[in-house]
């Protein structure tokens, strides 16, 4: 056999190995489950961390993204989980399944979402609507993000929790904490 069919054969397997690890590496995407906790985290000289007044911290969320690690401010990826709400009072100190979403390889270094709403139920009295200023956070993933790799899942958990005396004092905002990290 000459050299020539031996170099366009070995040429082919070549080119076709470097297109299917491309395509298997673009194209094949990996998973992100966000999960959603309120770690229990008494206020100082009480054994709760909420007031026992208050009985539900419904949060409403919409329009979560991802970004992409190391690029501008324009690098950020919708990611497709619907409005969302949530009570937070029932994830006290356990997590709750947000979404389920596929993301193309890489790596991802924050979240963006908004909170449309914020209803504070207390007992014996009417519940009181609340707003988070500029009605969006952006939380950095500790650790420098994580990696999705083709066929890969990373579980992310948003820890969200709030001020106790904001709520108490009823004045119509809050400012929560929040972390997110990879579990």
């Amino acid at each position: 056999m000459s050299k020539g069919p031996v170099a366009v054969i070995l040429a082919i397997i070549i080119i076709g190995s470097i297109a299917g690890y491309l395509f298997y590496t673009n194209y094949v995407q990996g998973t992100m489950t966000l999960t959603i906790t309120d770690p229990a985290q008494a206020q100082y000289g009480n054994s709760q961390q909420y007031d026992s007044s208050i009985k539900h911290i419904n949060v409403t969320f919409s329009q979560f993204a991802v970004h992409v690690a190391g690029q501008g401010n324009s690098s950020w990826l919708t990611i497709k989980i619907s409005s969302t709400a949530i009570d937070m009072m029932s994830v006290l100190s356990v997590s709750k399944i947000v979404g389920k979403v596929p993301l193309p390889a890489g790596k991802y270094d924050s979240l963006r979402f908004n909170v449309t709403s914020v209803t504070v139920s207390f007992l014996g009295k009417p519940s009181v609507p609340y707003s988070v200023p500029s009605g969006s956070l952006k939380v950095p993933v500790t650790n420098g993000g994580f990696q999705i790799t083709a066929t890969s899942s990373a579980m992310v958990q948003l820890t969200l929790s709030f001020n106790n005396n904001e709520i108490l004092a009823m004045n119509g905002f809050l400012t929560p904490v929040a972390t997110a990290k990879v579990i």
